[in-house]
Formats: C-alpha cells, sequence, structure tokens
C-alpha cells in the first residue's frame, strides 16, 4: 500500500470534518462500538475475518458493520446516533471500489422512516457540495435535479419489461442468456439469487450519473427491514452506478428477526459456509420493548470521497486499499 498524496490527506481530513459537522449540526451523537467481536452479523453474502490471539485463549471476528452494537445503543435510550468505524469484509479484493478494510458511517434515527431518511441523506450529499464548492462535483450534489428516487420494481420494469415475481425473474434471466443454468436448476434458486442476477447485470449498469435512491424492494429481500405493503422498506443510494449507501427502515419484531436469523444460517450451510450462532444480545434488545420505531443507513466513506474528488477508483483515494 502507498500512502495518500499530501493533498488527498487534507482533502480527506475535511471531507470527515464536514460529514461530522453535519451530523452533529443535525442532533446526532458519535458513540463508539467494539471492532472485535464473538458474534458478527448473519449475512449470507459477507464473510468476516476470524482472528485469534498467538496462543488461542481470545478469538473472534472482526466486525462487517457495527450495526447490532448500535442499535443496541438505540435500544438504552438514545436517538441519533453515528459511528465512523473500521470495517472488514473477506473477499472483497480484485475489484477497484473494494478494500477488505474501510471506513463506514453508520446511523440511526428514533421515529424516522425511509422517507425522512431519504431527505436527511440529500442534505448530507448537498452540505458537501458547499463544502466543497472548490470541486468539480460541488455543483452536481447542490442541484435538486442530480437526485433520483425510483422504486425497484419501477426500475427492473424500466430495463426488462416484467415484474418481481420468480417466474418473471426467470425469463429475463432466459431472455438475456443471463446464466448457462437451465430452467429446472433456477427454479431451485433462492429468489434473492434471481433478483441480484437480474439487478447486477441489466439494471446497475444503466442507473446513470445521477444520485439514485433506490427504495422499496422485495419482501425476500428485507434482510433487517420491516415489510409494509408487500414491499421491504429499504433503500440503496447509487452514484454514477456505485452502490454508496445501503438502509432500513428497521425491524423491531423479535420473533420476526430470529426467523430471518434462522433462514440466514441455514442459507449459509447450505453455501458452505461457516454458520454463526445468533447474537442474543441483540436479540434481547428487540425483546425488551425498548428498540424505538427508527431508521438506519450505512454509507462505505471511501467511496463517497472517491466520487466527491473525481476519482475512478480506491487507488490514491483510500489508505486501505491496495
Amino acid at each position: 500500500m502507498k500512502s495518500l498524496s499530501y493533498n488527498t490527506q487534507i482533502l480527506r481530513s475535511r471531507f470527515l470534518k464536514s460529514t461530522r459537522s453535519f451530523l452533529e449540526e443535525s442532533g446526532f451523537l458519535e458513540v463508539d462500538t467494539p471492532c472485535f467481536k464473538p458474534v458478527v452479523g448473519m449475512e449470507p453474502y459477507l464473510d468476516p475475518f476470524f482472528v485469534s490471539s498467538p496462543g488461542g485463549k481470545e478469538t473472534g471476528y472482526l466486525i462487517t458493520s457495527p450495526e447490532y452494537s448500535l442499535k443496541q445503543s438505540l435500544a438504552n435510550g438514545l436517538e441519533r446516533i453515528y459511528e465512523i468505524t473500521h470495517t472488514f469484509r473477506s473477499g472483497e479484493e480484485g475489484s477497484p471500489y473494494h478494500s477488505a478494510e474501510f471506513l463506514m458511517l453508520e446511523l440511526y434515527a428514533k421515529n424516522w422512516n425511509d422517507k425522512d431518511l431519504r431527505d436527511f441523506c440529500k442534505g448530507y450529499f448537498k452540505r458537501l457540495g458547499f463544502d466543497f464548492s472548490e470541486l468539480q462535483a460541488a455543483d452536481f450534489l447542490t442541484r435538486d435535479s442530480s437526485y433520483e428516487e425510483i422504486s425497484v420494481e419501477d426500475m427492473i420494469k424500466a430495463h426488462t419489461k416484467r415484474g418481481l415475481s420468480r417466474k418473471e425473474l426467470i425469463e429475463t434471466i432466459f431472455d438475456h442468456k443471463l446464466t448457462s443454468a437451465k430452467e429446472d436448476e433456477l427454479v431451485t434458486w433462492q429468489y434473492e439469487d434471481l433478483f441480484f442476477l437480474v439487478f447486477l447485470n441489466l439494471v446497475e449498469p444503466r442507473l446513470g450519473d445521477k444520485i439514485v435512491f433506490l427504495y422499496d424492494y422485495p419482501p425476500e429481500c428485507a434482510a433487517l427491514a420491516k415489510i409494509e405493503n408487500g414491499k421491504a422498506k429499504r433503500f440503496e443510494i447509487y452514484w454514477s452506478g456505485l452502490e454508496l449507501a445501503n438502509a432500513f427502515w428497521e425491524l423491531t419484531d423479535p420473533k420476526e428477526q430470529r426467523r430471518r436469523f434462522t433462514e440466514e444460517q441455514m442459507l449459509r450451510e447450505r453455501l458452505g459456509k461457516e454458520k454463526f450462532p445468533i447474537d442474543e444480545d441483540f436479540l434481547s434488545s428487540l425483546e425488551s420493548g425498548n428498540f424505538p420505531d427508527s431508521s438506519g443507513i450505512s454509507f462505505g466513506l471511501d467511496r463517497i470521497f472517491m466520487r466527491l474528488i473525481g476519482g475512478n477508483g480506491l487507488k490514491g483515494m483510500s489508505p486501505y486499499y491496495g
């Protein structure tokens, strides 16, 4: 890894200061949670780093996200919180936009729904535009016309002329020859695998140069989001086709959350991956009845900084790349 240039380090410091200032002015409290934990997230498609002391007496994982810890803080009575922390994901190499270690901003706000959070995110990006008025991206960030909000279903239909049912996704996959798998194989696939095969090949590359908020995902892709009117109340943010953030209007039902965790454990087993124990401390924060109606989001700060200063990859933009 080469060190960042003098000017890049100055800009990166200003970027983090601007981010913290905006959050603090918006009433958010900065908190600090562990990067090393005995239990990690359940996501089937994320792989954490296992670490051990030399003698093996102390073992655990580097976090892929501070999500569970921050939600426990929210259940303890804090109403608007954020953390800027180092996160770690194995298998992220080989792309100019991925690194095994990266800087994440994660925040939660009590009594916000997903729409409230989208509005807040626009305010954050516009603040960056004002604070970095000397950069080419500044004018873009401060214009309302630079932002687009569209449901996932409408975006899929715009590019495939079909909807989100399992049958329609399989038809789209065959039409566009997205896999060599036969139809009798595809019908056994996880819904998420069908969805993301279509999304990553036919939608993500065509999102354009705007900052796009994709909201209302299929319920099968809910993860930790609540479901209302048959839609998973989550959204993702893309800038010029690059994913920057992932957000949920948070699930608060502990029974439903345990069910989803159990399904994710089973999926990890089917994928031949390590089966992690359920984080009972996190579930107990939901079962306590103190976890509020809230929304949360995680931002990849290295990617936002890269787009802000006009980079085409993390090389030279992030101290963790390479």
